[in-house]
């Protein structure tokens, strides 16, 4: 466990040098979560590419839950302040008794910037994935992801953030709510 934990935190400070990235940390009393996600553009050296995304997450709590995603990311002409997104994810988990569960759900999102006067700049975020029957593989039947956060820029390029996570792993032989939790973190980010 502590070597996959090191290895995830070795590869988010290669992508945390990217020139838009984020790389965050969150607890509760149960569980912890390591995530990251940077801009393609420094790899594809094309400036067409800097709202494409690559993310990946790390939950330890009764199992091990680990995704890899591809998203693209945009704000409607006119509104700065509120950018949504869309991709697709893979999630690989098992479950304590031994079924493996392989998912590659869509992922949709959004996300608003606030700045209410002097109160620090905070950002509001929702997040769906969704994996049907045709999109889950080995035990797995479904996969149904959803989260809020909220998070508020405490010093330049660092975020404190809340949030609710619920994920829910559906397996052949039966259903299994993987996490329910409320959370507290941070946040390194670059944009």
């Amino acid at each position: 466990m502590k070597k996959i934990v090191l290895l995830i935190l070795v590869i988010s400070l290669q992508v945390f040098a990217a020139e838009k990235a984020s790389f965050g940390l969150n607890v509760n009393t149960d569980d912890l979560e390591i995530e990251g996600r940077t801009s393609i553009a420094f790899a594809a050296s094309d400036p067409d590419f800097r709202n494409f995304y690559v993310d990946a997450n790390f939950i330890n709590a009764d199992e091990t839950l680990f995704g890899l995603g591809f998203f693209v990311e945009n704000s409607p002409t006119n509104y700065e302040n509120i950018s949504f997104y869309i991709g697709l994810r893979t999630v690989f988990t098992e479950h304590k008794l031994g079924s493996s569960f392989t998912a590659i759900p869509i992922m949709f999102g959004a996300k608003a910037r606030m700045y209410l006067g002097n109160l620090p700049k905070s950002n509001l975020g929702l997040k769906f994935a969704y994996a049907p029957s045709p999109l889950a593989f080995q035990d797995a039947d479904s996969y149904f992801e959803y989260r809020v956060e909220v998070d508020v820029s405490i010093i330049e390029n660092i975020n404190v953030y809340l949030g609710y996570r619920s994920i829910d792993t559906n397996y052949k032989l039966l259903d299994a709510n993987y996490n329910d939790a409320l959370y507290i973190g941070f946040k390194f980010v670059l944009e």
